[in-house]
C-alpha cells in the first residue's frame, strides 16, 4: 500500500512538472514570437463620374421642356406641317463633360395627330437610314463612351433626325379650324447611364 502511495505521489509530481514546463514554454514562446505592430488611419478619395447631357441646348436634368427643330420647306411656313408633306424633327444630344456610357430613347406620343401622320425612319449624324422605329414612335440607340480619360467632349454631339410623312389620301374640304389648329406632340427624351 505504501508503495502505491509513493507511486501516486511520484506521478502527481511528474504531471505537475510536465504542466509547469509546458506553461513556461508557452510563456517564453509568446515573447519569442512577438512582433512589432503599428496601426494608422487615413482618408482615400474616390472620384464619381460626371453626368451632364443636353438635348437641343436644354439640360436634361432641369426638367425644362425641349423644343425640337423641324425641317424647312418652301411649300409651307417654317416649323409647320401640312397634309401630304414630309420632313424631319431634329434632336441634338450633347453629352459634353459626361464620363459614363449612355443610352437614349426618344418616344413620340402621336395620339393627338392625324392617323395618317407617320414616322418613317431616322438617321444618326446623317448616316444610313434606320427603319426600326418600334411601333412608329420610338427611337433607340447606344452612345459608347470614348476610351479617352476625359469622357465625352463637345465634338461628340449626336444629331438625330426623325423623318415623318403625312400621307393624307382624301382632300380636306372646308377644314374645321379646331381640328387643324396647332397641336402639340409630346416627346419624351430619356438619357441614362448605360449599364454593362
Amino acid at each position: 500500500m505504501a508503495k502505491r502511495k509513493k507511486y501516486r505521489l511520484k506521478k502527481r509530481v511528474k504531471n505537475f512538472l510536465i504542466f509547469y514546463v509546458i506553461v513556461c514554454t508557452l510563456f517564453v514562446a509568446s515573447y519569442t514570437l512577438s512582433r512589432y505592430v503599428e496601426t494608422t488611419s487615413g482618408m482615400g478619395g474616390i472620384g464619381i463620374a460626371k453626368f451632364k447631357v443636353s438635348v437641343n441646348d436644354v439640360n436634361v436634368s432641369d426638367g425644362t421642356p425641349i423644343q425640337f427643330n423641324s425641317s424647312e420647306s418652301t411649300t409651307f411656313v417654317n416649323e409647320k406641317v401640312a397634309p401630304n408633306s414630309t420632313g424631319y424633327f431634329e434632336f441634338i444630344i450633347n453629352p459634353n463633360g459626361t464620363e459614363v456610357s449612355l443610352e437614349y430613347e426618344i418616344k413620340f406620343m402621336l395620339d393627338e395627330l392625324d392617323k395618317d401622320f407617320k414616322l418613317t425612319y431616322f438617321t444618326i449624324n446623317d448616316g444610313e437610314p434606320k427603319y426600326d422605329i418600334t411601333g412608329g414612335n420610338v427611337v433607340k440607340d447606344d452612345l459608347l463612351l470614348k476610351t479617352s480619360e476625359h469622357g465625352f467632349i463637345d465634338a461628340d454631339k449626336i444629331t438625330i433626325k426623325v423623318y415623318w410623312n403625312w400621307d393624307k389620301k382624301e382632300d380636306i374640304t372646308n377644314p374645321n379650324i379646331e381640328d387643324y389648329d396647332n397641336k402639340n406632340i409630346n416627346v419624351i427624351v430619356l438619357v441614362k447611364q448605360k449599364i454593362n
